[in-house]
């Protein structure tokens, strides 16, 4: 095993679910930005808080916290240095006493207490929600269950079918940095409209090893990834 392959240990005095990234597209909106890093750090491992702000000291950076330390330290090897949106990104351990966020916000307390804030009315809208007739939300729970069932049933094919996109996943760059780490992977043909893509492999292996990688994550939200039909 070679030092480049060897595991990364994280220092003591690091917290071991957390992971500080630099080097951010500063560009890119937060929604994209957000949703991208979702995808990519939760295929090492369940990402429970995605932390990133449009200040300027906060700009191109994010920290991404797992439920399980193990995650973090296998997404550190593997993610390190990867292209997001055209910049190679940097990864290393977020500190224990949490200085450089700190440093960075400024004024962690005032934020707290707007983060209480935000929970409070949050909570009072779905008290509102839960009073109101329910109607149908965009995303699969549109579908029927025979009808996602089906989808899931169709026939192995070297293109993927992605519907029921959310408004941030509609653009082409949010979805070839979801993809563009699974081999053979050529294109996505984007259909803004119809909120849906279709994504091509060079092989029917490639297409099925990314389905069945994606397929069942949260990492597509509330999209459905199938086979395309033939």
């Amino acid at each position: 095993m070679t030092d480049s392959q060897a595991p990364s240990a994280a220092p003591a005095e690091h917290v071991l679910d957390t992971l500080y990234v630099n080097n951010l597209n500063e560009k890119v909106s937060l929604n994209k930005l957000k949703a991208v890093l979702n995808s990519l750090f939760g295929r090492y491992g369940k990402v429970i808080q995605i932390t990133a702000h449009r200040n300027l000291k906060m700009k191109g950076q994010a920290f991404v916290t797992y439920a399980d330390p193990k995650s973090s330290d296998k997404a550190l090897r593997k993610l390190q240095g990867r292209p997001v949106f055209k910049k190679p990104i940097r990864i290393t351990w977020a500190k224990a006493s949490s200085d450089e966020y700190h440093r960075l916000l400024q004024n962690f307390d005032a934020i707290a207490k707007r983060q209480e804030l935000k929970k409070e009315r949050e909570r009072l809208r779905k008290e509102k929600e839960q009073q109101k007739p329910q109607t149908p939300q965009p995303g699969t729970s549109q579908m029927s269950k025979s009808q996602i069932k089906q989808w899931k049933s169709l026939p192995p094919n070297n293109i993927l079918l992605l519907q029921n996109l959310a408004d941030h996943q509609l653009s082409n760059e949010v979805l070839d940095a979801i993809f563009s780490v699974f081999n053979g992977f050529e294109r996505v043909r984007l259909i803004k409209f119809r909120k849906l893509a279709f994504v091509d492999f060079d092989t029917e292996a490639n297409a099925t090893a990314c389905l069945e990688k994606l397929g069942n994550s949260d990492s597509l939200e509330n999209a459905l990834l199938t086979y395309a039909k033939k």
